[in-house]
This record gives structure tokens, C-alpha cells and sequence, in this order.
């Protein structure tokens, strides 16, 4: 693994990757458009360019391309054309990939492909989706599998990586992970949409960049690959805990989410027979983490 493209490269994951990367001694392009708002920052020699303006050629030397650009946003899809923009934009990676001579892709899809369906969900249940932003990701899936099955393995190697609810202290504040904290810091009650109940799999940003290492640094991919830490805490929960750890903050419910989806839960075996353990950092620490290090960085991000 000699050189990296990663796009996405100054948002939340996208950085945080770019970072441990070059950490690692590894060559990183980075590449981002900058339309997201991004709290961490942006990394050193970024291409600011639209990833639909990449051509073969931009991929001379390169052996993998980390596909993480994407409007990313639920309850904005349904208004929004995040299908149109997201399966566009992957589209022309995975044309602009295939005429190349990279090695490896590995595009970003996520845990809400799976829709409303009975956990562990492991990568050989059905896709469901229950969102434009959700359908998106599921063509970009399908689409995928199409190239794969049509290009020799020895020549190139495509994957999905379905993150699961990654957190940490420089995600944006529409998650709900930093919207309660924010919230509680600011003493404004913590909106939980419906009764709470709806499960998440929350896993930390450090143990997610843990695991993307891991495939990274492996020689085979499998055709899709969960990324989670396997288990759940109600939004409710979350919500609880964010209060005793702050100790401030009140509980508001809100208006359920259109087409809510009751539990997210990662089925991990494919990637600990892969790679090893899963990485999970204990989730009172990781809250406890997250607000130190957004608390720090609130002040500078304010005065931008």
C-alpha cells in the first residue's frame, strides 16, 4: 500500500484516516469539494476538486482510492437530491477506477442500506432502505458488485465499507452523538426524536480508523464489509448517559423520524475473521472523550 487517494479527505472520517495514514508512513492524496462543513483541519496538500472531475490519469501511481465523499445527511435526502449527487458521484469513481491502474477501491456505503430488519445484521442480509440517502447507497452497492464480477480479482479489487454509527469530537453537529452534547454543554434540553427507543451502533472514531487500517493493511477484500463495534445503545440510553456525564441537560422528545429505523446492529464475525478483534472503546469513555476534545475545540471553531 504505497499510495492512498482518499475522497472525503477534510471530513470527519475522512481526515481522521488521512491522518493515521501518514502516520503510518503511507503516501496520502487527499481530496475533497469542501461543500460539507468539516470541524477538523483540512489536511496538508488537500485537492480541492470535485471527485467527479478525477480522471484515470489523476490515478497514475495511485494504488487505493478510499471512497468517503457523500452528502451524508438522512432526514435531508427526502427533501434534497442526495440520491442524484451521491450515486453520481459514485458512479464516476468506480468508471474513472476501472480504466485505471489502481489496485484497490474501497467505497463507503453504510449501515442504513440494511433498513428495518431483525440484528445482527450480517453483510449477507438483504438491502432495505428506507431513505433516498439509504436507496443511493444500495444502487452504489449494486453497482459495484457489477464491476467486480466483471473485472479479474488479480487486476483490481472492488469493496463496500458499511460504517455503522462512527462518532468523535470533530463530527458534525447534526449526529446525534455531538447534537446532545452541544445541547448539554449549552444547557438546552437534548431532543429525542420519538420515545427513544430506536437503537444505534455507536462506535468511536479512533476504533473505526482502527479497523480501516486493518483492511487497508490486508491483501484480499471481501465483496462488502461491515465496520460497527457490534453493539447497540438505545438513543434514549445515549441520551441518559450524556446527562450524567455532563451533569446537565434534560430530555425533550421530539417528532419521530420519517421511516424510522428501529435498531442498527453490526455483525462483526466477517471482519474478526479477517482481521482479528473488533476494536471498542468503552462508551462512557469515548462520550467522555468526545466532549473534552469538542469543548476544546468549540472556541476556535466560533471565532472562524
Amino acid at each position: 500500500m504505497d499510495h492512498v487517494l482518499i475522497t472525503g479527505a477534510a471530513g470527519f472520517i475522512g481526515s481522521a484516516l488521512t491522518e493515521a495514514l501518514r502516520a503510518d508512513g503511507t503516501h496520502v492524496t487527499p481530496v475533497d469539494d469542501l461543500s460539507v462543513p468539516s470541524w477538523r483541519p483540512r489536511p496538508a496538500g488537500l485537492q480541492a476538486r470535485d471527485v467527479r472531475s478525477l480522471t484515470p490519469e489523476d490515478l497514475d501511481g495511485v494504488d487505493t482510492i478510499v471512497h468517503l465523499a457523500a452528502h451524508k445527511s438522512v432526514p435531508a435526502s427526502f427533501h434534497a437530491d442526495t440520491f442524484g449527487h451521491n450515486t453520481a458521484v459514485d458512479r464516476h469513481l468506480l468508471t474513472v477506477f476501472a480504466a485505471s491502474g489502481a489496485r484497490r477501491l474501497l467505497l463507503a456505503t453504510s449501515c442504513e442500506v440494511y433498513g428495518d430488519q431483525p440484528g445482527p445484521l450480517a453483510e449477507t442480509a438483504s438491502l432495505r432502505p428506507r431513505s433516498p440517502y439509504a436507496v443511493g447507497k444500495a444502487a452504489t452497492e449494486h453497482l459495484t458488485e457489477v464491476y467486480r464480477l466483471m473485472t479479474p480479482a488479480d487486476r483490481q479489487q472492488f469493496t463496500t465499507i458499511r460504517l455503522f454509527n462512527t462518532f468523535g469530537p470533530f463530527e458534525g453537529d447534526d449526529a446525534v452523538v455531538p447534537a446532545f452534547l452541544d445541547a448539554a454543554a449549552d444547557g438546552r434540553p437534548l431532543p429525542v426524536e420519538g420515545d427513544g427507543s430506536q437503537a444505534r451502533d455507536l462506535t468511536h472514531i479512533d476504533d473505526t480508523i482502527g479497523m480501516l487500517r486493518r483492511i487497508l493493511a490486508g491483501r484480499e477484500l471481501p465483496p462488502a464489509l461491515n465496520v460497527g463495534s457490534g453493539h447497540t445503545t438505545t438513543i434514549l440510553q445515549l441520551a441518559q448517559q450524556i446527562i450524567a456525564l455532563t451533569g446537565r441537560g434534560s430530555i425533550e422528545h421530539t417528532a419521530p423520524r420519517p421511516n424510522e429505523i428501529s435498531s442498527f446492529t453490526a455483525d462483526m464475525r466477517r471482519f474478526e475473521s479477517l482481521y482479528g478483534p473488533v476494536p471498542r472503546r468503552d462508551l462512557r469513555d469515548a462520550l467522555a472523550d468526545t466532549r473534552d476534545r469538542r469543548a476544546a475545540a468549540r472556541p476556535a471553531l466560533t471565532a472562524r
